[in-house]
């Protein structure tokens, strides 16, 4: 089964990216990532290349908290964003 991410935007405010997954969506925090070194921040071609190589992990930590569960580390680190309905 292939995991089906996508990212759809970064939040400044919470330097993360925030992807969507079947079992929801979710903030992916920026210090999780590899930085290039002398890069204060991952650059967006970094945190697509990074989160595209985990996405398999991201998407079963996404899934996990989706079930009320925490992830293990460290993608216990990604927030789910709860539906404001």
């Amino acid at each position: 089964m292939t995991s089906t991410l996508h990212v759809k935007s970064r939040d400044v405010a919470r330097e993360a990216y925030l992807v969507e997954t079947p079992d929801g969506a979710a903030y992916v925090p920026e210090c999780m990532m590899d930085r290039l070194r002398g890069e204060a921040r991952p650059s967006h071609q970094t945190a697509y290349e990074w989160i595209g190589a985990h996405k398999r992990d991201i998407t079963r930590a996404v899934a996990t908290l989706a079930t009320g569960k925490t992830p293990r580390p460290p993608y216990d680190l990604i927030t789910l964003i709860e539906e404001a309905h």
